[in-house]
């Protein structure tokens, strides 16, 4: 990768100069001017203070005098998105951006702008009125978009390096194999790679580690960034607290997982596509609670819901075996009962088409129930009553109609 992007940059026997600039929540005139100063690219800043036209004056006469033989210079703008949340929050100016970019088109290939954020840019302008966001498109428009997503064995790699541990085994265990089979149902090989994988991720629980990185690429995470924040962090229900708190052979599973997203990011959960489902789940659990399900049945329900919610990428479905896999020290008759009892309270809903439960989205409300109940209310078929009700039309004689001219009906 290094290689690839050294040879796409026109050659110079004196290499490339780079201005670092981490951005913050201010103007980023000002704050690409601090980075000028800084590293020694300009001796003193204007009189008066950085204006747009003097920092894009300042960055060009210095690309400009230096010899063709060097390389050029690469401003670097680390955090970028700081930028776009300050003129969200703060009223302040984007549109330096826009002539940063126009002066590397015009600069033969010896100027490069490039920026690191962690969403996508449209996503900062998603707040502000129709126009503003016009504006950022086409500021957006002058730079490419280089999207860098890892896929989630990738994720999965870094968790299980990022955790260490004396638990070390030669072979996946029965519980990452079996987890693994079930998200890659076709292909043998890639479950055997993947339990590996799975196995390293000890103390989390195969699913939660499944899951861990499709809940960071969705809009209210922040992909690697969402996962070590979580791996490293203190905050309720997280993994440090797991840890403080855990005894020999306790894994951390998606039930848990479930607490940790609702005392931490429901808000921006909420706000994000995957709002209503979320709400769906936390509204079953409220009433599980209320009409006293026991810890199981709360247990079980934050299962379903939170692989649900996720199922998409992370390649897995609430089936009743991946169910019994989140909790092996309960039996599976149990299992099976309370989840009986949570499709009967209609918290959970089995979908045959998956061979898996998800949360029921409907009214608790028995439908089926209420109309068997009216019919056998109901004696003889009154067909008076059923005409008023059905509004039925009457049936013309068309063909009739059209070889005599004579309209004729039935009623």
């Amino acid at each position: 990768m290094t290689r690839a992007i050294r040879d796409a940059l026109p050659a110079g026997t004196k290499g490339w100069r780079i201005l670092p600039v981490v951005a913050r929540r201010d103007d980023p005139v000002a704050v690409i001017g601090e980075a000028l100063k800084r590293t020694g690219f300009v001796s003193r800043r204007p009189r008066g203070g950085w204006t747009e036209s003097s920092l894009i004056g300042a960055l060009t006469e210095w690309v400009s005098s230096r010899p063709k033989a060097h390389g050029g210079l690469l401003l670097f703008i680390d955090e970028m998105g700081k930028f776009p949340e300050a003129a969200t929050h703060d009223g302040s100016d984007i549109h330096v951006l826009q002539q940063l970019a126009e002066a590397a088109s015009r600069s033969n290939g010896r100027f490069l702008v490039v920026g690191a954020l962690h969403q996508a840019f449209e996503e900062y302008a998603n707040r502000l009125s129709q126009e503003t966001r016009d504006e950022w498109a086409k500021i957006q428009g002058r730079f490419v978009d280089l999207a860098v997503n890892t896929v989630g064995e990738e994720q999965l790699e870094l968790i299980s390096r990022a955790i260490e541990s004396d638990h070390r085994s030669n072979k996946p265990g029965m519980l990452a194999s079996a987890v693994a089979g079930m998200a890659r149902r076709k292909r043998a090989s890639d479950a055997t790679r993947l339990a590996g994988v799975l196995e390293a991720c000890w103390p989390l629980h195969p699913v939660a580690a499944c899951l861990l990185g499709p809940i960071s690429r969705r809009r209210f995470g922040q992909n690697q960034r969402s996962i070590f924040g979580f791996l490293n962090s203190s905050e309720p229900h997280g993994f440090q607290d797991f840890l403080n708190s855990a005894e020999d052979g306790d894994l951390y599973g998606p039930a848990r997982l479930w607490d940790y997203l609702r005392a931490n990011l429901e808000p921006s959960i909420l706000a994000s596509p995957d709002g209503h489902r979320w709400a769906l789940a936390a509204e079953a659990l409220e009433r599980c609670e209320s009409i006293g399900g026991d810890a199981l049945h709360v247990c079980l329900l934050k299962t379903i819901a939170v692989i649900d919610l996720f199922k998409e990428r992370s390649g897995l479905v609430a089936s009743s075996k991946l169910l019994r896999s989140c909790f092996p020290a309960v039996p599976a008759r149990e299992i099976e009962k309370a989840l009986s009892q949570l499709d009967a309270w209609s918290f959970t809903i089995f979908r045959k088409f998956l061979d898996a439960r998800a949360i029921f989205a409907g009214s608790d409300f028995d439908i089926d129930q209420a109309v068997r109940d009216a019919l056998e209310e109901i004696g003889e078929i009154d067909f008076k009553e059923l005409k008023s009700l059905a509004g039925l039309q009457p049936v013309l004689g068309k063909r009739h109609y059209h070889e005599t001219g004579a309209l004729r009906w039935f009623e």
